[in-house]
Formats: structure tokens, C-alpha cells, sequence
């Protein structure tokens, strides 16, 4: 079973009325009891009209071969060839040229894309680059009251990172709340960075600077934000 499917059942079985407790039994330990206690914690804290006053985050890396998340494009299965027999294989150039994009969205619609070229997102860039343009962007179409959430990347929990999140978001979800291999309480990774992928024109795509040129017309498609929408 993929990650993501995981999720989702934990996600359906919590909405059943089912205890963290008899989920684990169900799954057969395939996934931590204090993991789904986490992904339990976070669903019951927030409802449906609370998470449109979130922005989601999030980066992805996009190279020549496509689009591929090791973290959280994973198969769950007994054995090496049922892993392959359910879409376990993903091949790739040895030293594909490749950018990292950053993202967000919330009901209000996507923020403008951020392109790093040299591939590397450390700390220092993060807080001097990024939140700035997300707490812009959080600003513009949620007004003040909103949250702010990031997954558990390093830079994102690097406490200088965390210090400037708490003062200046109006809120956000600190590391302690935020479960780990979450894509189904997050939409970039569940669906909308393969929606913004498919959405891009591979066979114009030949170098570093045509994948950013469609990397950025995608974002302002609108069909990746409806999907957002259908997803709510």
C-alpha cells in the first residue's frame, strides 16, 4: 500500500470513530502507533473551516526526468518484485539537471512559485527568502488571521526558523504538531505537485531554463488551483 493510501485510510477509519489504538491493530503495525496518534491529534484539532485560513507549503525538486518525491512516493510492499509489480520502479539519469520549486496554497489560490537553481535549500535561505514572500502572500489573501504550516524539512525546523515563524505569522504549526510523512494532511504533496507536473509541457522541456519557464506557467494554470478546491 502506498504512503499516501495509508493516510487516507487512517484518515477514514478516524472519521469512523475508530481509536488510534485498534487503527494500529488494523494496519498490522505497517505504521507507528505514535504516528497515527500524531495524524489523530492533528485531524481532531482542526476542522474544515479552519483549514481554509490555512497556506500550505511546501518544495519540490523537478529535474529532465519528470518529477519523482522519494519521501513521500513510496510503495508499501512484503518484497522487492511486489514493490515492482505495483509501480516501484522510477528510473533516473545519473546527474539529472534539476531546481527545487517552493509553493503555497490556501482557498484563496496559489502564491507566487520560488525557483532555486542551485538545487540547495539550507536555513539561512529559507528564513531570508521564503517565509518572507509566504507571509506576503498569507497577508494578501487571508488578511490576518491565518496559519501558516511547513512539514518537518530541516530548515523548517531549525529553530532560528522556528523563532521567526512565532513572530511574525499570526499562526503556524510548530514542529511538535506537525506529523511526520503527512501528504494526505498536506494537498502540495498529495496531489498538487503531480497535478502541476502533468499540467507542464515536457516536450519543450530541454534545460534548466525552459523546465523554470514551465514550472511557472503551470503554477498559473488553473486547473492545479481547482483541484485545491475539490480537495476542501
Amino acid at each position: 500500500m502506498k504512503s499516501k493510501d495509508l493516510q487516507k485510510t487512517v484518515k477514514n477509519k478516524y472519521e469512523n470513530d475508530d481509536e488510534p489504538t485498534k487503527i494500529f491493530r488494523d494496519l498490522g503495525g505497517v505504521v507507528s502507533l505514535r504516528t497515527i496518534k500524531l495524524w489523530v491529534q492533528m485531524l481532531s484539532e482542526t476542522g474544515k473551516e479552519d483549514t481554509k485560513r490555512w497556506l500550505y507549503s511546501g518544495e519540490k525538486y523537478f529535474d529532465l526526468d519528470g518529477v519523482y518525491n522519494v519521501q513521500n512516493d513510496r510503495v508499501w510492499a512484503v518484497s522487492r518484485a511486489e514493490a515492482y509489480r505495483q509501480g516501484g520502479i522510477h528510473q533516473k539519469t545519473k546527474f539529472p539537471t534539476k531546481v527545487m520549486a517552493w509553493l503555497g496554497v490556501c482557498a484563496e489560490g496559489l502564491t507566487e512559485s520560488m525557483i532555486i537553481e542551485d538545487e540547495t535549500m539550507d536555513a539561512e535561505r529559507y528564513i531570508n527568502d521564503v517565509l518572507p514572500i509566504a507571509l506576503k502572500s498569507g497577508d494578501r489573501m487571508l488578511g490576518d488571521n491565518w496559519t501558516y504550516q511547513q512539514d518537518g524539512a530541516k530548515p523548517h525546523i531549525y529553530w532560528l526558523a522556528q523563532k521567526w515563524c512565532t513572530d511574525n505569522f499570526p499562526s503556524f504549526i510548530s514542529k511538535k504538531l506537525w506529523p511526520p510523512n503527512s501528504p494526505d494532511l498536506c494537498p502540495l504533496d498529495y496531489s498538487l505537485w503531480n497535478e502541476l507536473a502533468e499540467s507542464m509541457d515536457w516536450t519543450k522541456i530541454t534545460t534548466k531554463t525552459t523546465m523554470i519557464k514551465e514550472i511557472k506557467s503551470s503554477v498559473k494554470k488553473k486547473n492545479v488551483y481547482i483541484l485545491y478546491l475539490i480537495l476542501l
